[in-house]
């Protein structure tokens, strides 16, 4: 259902809705009752951006595993770190990029490397229109994906695979008609994927808590809702399980030096 979900191109999709209709019919039927602009990036205008997840919120879920079970004000203090801390550790590291006069953060400048390693595997098939820039380039094909023919459009920045559109940065497709026609491609980047917005975004303040007996008065008096609290027997839970719910001691605990399971730091075998 993620897969399927994620997917841009209209093929992907389709091939994806067979194989869920071949595993589990009832799921095939159950996703059909919605409308496709809501829940799968092949219909959703471009409105999302590559945001397919619930909230903002689960970007920062990896940080806050161990705030399950604590009190609710030691949960609140140490999400409030947890966040100061984050937004401290990326102003260093976009004040170190931009002291290396580099473009754009590492991740984003990793990704733009990947499509043009790509790029140099496929093959330019047609050229449609010297005006709009309209070409189709057949995609490399390796254990059995791709083999593709993409129609790239430059003037509109557009690629039918999807990712140009929705990512902001041109895909491979787009790389290799750049190459074709001596662009360069950095110049098709957003702007906003730039060192200097990637900076802004984590240049905020916060505001120090302080001890509590210098709180500000407050106007209001807080009042527990009955209705919510807790009866005897098993809590009844609706929502899925993930790695949040691992109990942190049936984890695979790793090594500190090596990084790998099965020993610790005292018998890692790198120490000697």
């Amino acid at each position: 259902m993620w897969l399927a979900a994620t997917e841009h191109q209209k093929k992907k999709f389709v091939q994806r809705m067979q194989q869920i209709k071949i595993l589990s019919p009832a799921t095939y039927e159950w996703l059909n009752e919605f409308p496709l602009e809501k829940w799968t990036m092949y219909k959703d205008g471009g409105r999302r951006s590559g945001a397919m997840t619930t909230n903002v919120s689960e970007s920062y879920n990896d940080l806050l595993k161990k705030a399950r079970g604590l009190p609710v004000t030691a949960m609140v203090q140490m999400t409030f770190k947890t966040l100061v801390d984050r937004f401290v550790e990326r102003n260093s590291l976009a004040i170190t990029i931009l002291q290396r006069n580099m473009l754009w953060p590492l991740a984003i400048d990793k990704k733009i490397n990947d499509y043009y390693q790509k790029a140099q595997g496929h093959t330019d098939m047609m050229t449609y229109n010297t005006g709009d820039g309209v070409f189709e380039i057949l995609a490399f094909a390796h254990d059995g994906k791709g083999g593709n023919v993409h129609k790239v459009t430059a003037k509109c920045k557009k690629c039918s695979c999807g990712k140009w559109r929705n990512y902001h940065m041109p895909c491979s497709h787009a790389i290799k008609f750049c190459r074709l026609r001596g662009i360069e491609p950095k110049s098709y980047v957003s702007k906003f994927y730039n060192t200097k917005y990637y900076k802004q975004t984590y240049a905020e303040t916060f505001i120090l808590v302080g001890d509590e007996m210098y709180w500000p008065p407050t106007h209001f008096n807080l009042i527990a809702n009955t209705e919510y609290l807790r009866t005897c027997g098993m809590q009844v839970r609706s929502r899925l399980k993930n790695d949040m719910d691992i109990v942190p001691a049936r984890m695979a605990r790793k090594c500190s030096v090596c990084k790998e399971t099965g020993h610790t730091k005292a018998r890692c075998p790198t120490r000697f």
